[in-house]
């Protein structure tokens, strides 16, 4: 059997951009967990049997919206502070890429909510940051 290729976590990059033009992306320092998630919300129809309309329906779907989550957790590095705190206050979304930065792959872009922004500490421990960003619109791939 051969091993898969796969990547370890310094290529699953999740990196917001600052606005500016042209646009530049960066990391937030301090993230030590990282996730991106597409759903799609769908409705469902009981399909009958033409042939046999005494047979169980199966159910069909129709997908009527797609939508991407990202999600952040780990130490708030107080570099990435300020980011965080006033993207949060502002309810204004940001564009984001979400990069396998890994030869020949390429990542996921659109706008972004940030919808969460939690910050807790325990007594002993470094301050931790969780954070959550909704898509607002649609979310393209583009290979590199």
């Amino acid at each position: 059997m051969a091993k898969p290729t796969t990547l370890p976590f310094s290529e699953f990059l999740i990196l917001i951009g600052d606005g500016a033009s042209p646009e530049v992306f960066a990391a937030p320092c301090g993230l030590t967990s990282k996730g991106l998630d597409i759903s799609a919300s769908s409705n469902g129809i009981e399909v009958p049997d033409c042939d046999d309309p005494d047979a169980p329906a199966w159910t069909g779907r129709v997908v009527k919206a797609l939508s991407g989550s990202i999600s952040g957790a780990g130490i708030l590095a107080t570099e990435s502070f300020t980011l965080w705190n006033e993207w949060c206050l502002s309810g204004l979304p940001k564009n984001c890429r979400v990069k396998f930065d890994h030869t020949g792959m390429g990542y996921y872009s659109g706008s972004f909510i940030l919808n969460k922004c939690g910050f807790k500490a325990s007594l002993g421990d470094k301050v931790q940051v969780d954070i959550g960003l909704e898509s607002d619109g649609q979310i393209i791939w583009t290979n590199s």
